[in-house]
């Protein structure tokens, strides 16, 4: 199933610039989420396939008869003029911070990342107009996909989305592994993005990373093996299989290689 609904693709923005995405993420002082970015560079905001996000609290659209949700049915487009009305809009109902409007659902519910806390990783919540109440919805962009689903009134309690559908246009991980195994270099770091926008066996891919790092004697190679492990590292909980120090250790070894200065810059900034 795809993730936009592709009977009203033709309504949307131009292309994703990303330009305006350096600006957005320059005044917020922070970083938008990569699967975020993933999905507007396939369509710059519109409609979705999906009405809803599962919640486990009470609220003004739901019942537990019917269970918990929240309507969210389109994100909207990623452009300077956007995110600059977007905080004017949240500022009327006394939002304010580094906050970014994203999406919205039935005209009285607006969708937003909070990155006060956590500049390099928003949690998601929702400010209900019809009360003037805020609720946190999840820690991330990627468990916000995770609880996307779509509600239909010919069928109780609705139809909930897998993983693999909302992944379906994405290459599967057999797939993914072929690419790896193969000669094309270009390719294979391709390839390594997709499991991570996947986000399947991180443990496998934080190690497969790790030992790129370590071999790699190309400095073009190793900007993009350590650029992506220190994004999978800042997205994800992975202490447990390789901390920010661990890495920065690595990336100051390879120093005769590569200036991976930038890169330890990022994971200073998100300890």
């Amino acid at each position: 199933m795809n993730f936009w609904d592709e009977l009203l693709e033709d309504e949307v923005a131009l292309s994703l610039n990303k330009e305006n995405v350096k600006q957005i993420e320059k005044e917020l002082g922070a970083r938008l989420p990569k699967k975020y970015i993933e999905k507007l560079e396939e369509q710059n905001g519109g409609d979705l396939v999906f009405d809803s996000v599962n919640v486990d609290f009470e609220n003004t659209w739901s019942d537990e008869e019917d269970s918990l949700h929240l309507p969210l049915n389109r994100f909207k487009p990623l452009t300077v003029e956007e995110f600059e009305d977007g905080r004017s809009t949240l500022a009327e109902w006394g939002l304010t911070g580094k906050l970014m409007l994203f999406g919205e659902g039935q005209g009285s519910y607006l969708w937003y990342f909070d990155f006060d806390d956590t500049p390099n990783a928003p949690h998601i919540w929702c400010l209900d107009i019809s009360d003037e109440t805020t609720h946190f919805v999840a820690e991330s962009f990627d468990q916000l996909l995770d609880h996307l689903v779509r509600h239909n009134d010919q069928v109780e309690g609705g139809v909930e989305l897998t993983h693999e559908d909302v992944f379906s246009d994405y290459p599967s991980m057999d797939e993914i592994r072929e690419a790896i195994a193969g000669n094309d270099e270009d390719e294979r770091l391709m390839a390594y993005r997709m499991w991570s926008t996947r986000g399947e066996d991180v443990k496998g891919l934080v190690s497969e990373l790790r030992g790129r790092v370590q071999d790699s004697n190309d400095e073009d190679e190793l900007d993009s093996y350590a650029e992506l492990l220190a994004q999978v590292l800042m997205d994800r909980s992975v202490e447990n299989y390789m901390t920010h120090e661990q890495a920065i250790a690595l990336f100051n070894e390879k120093e005769d290689v590569s200036d991976l200065s930038h890169v330890v810059v990022q994971l200073e900034s998100d300890m």
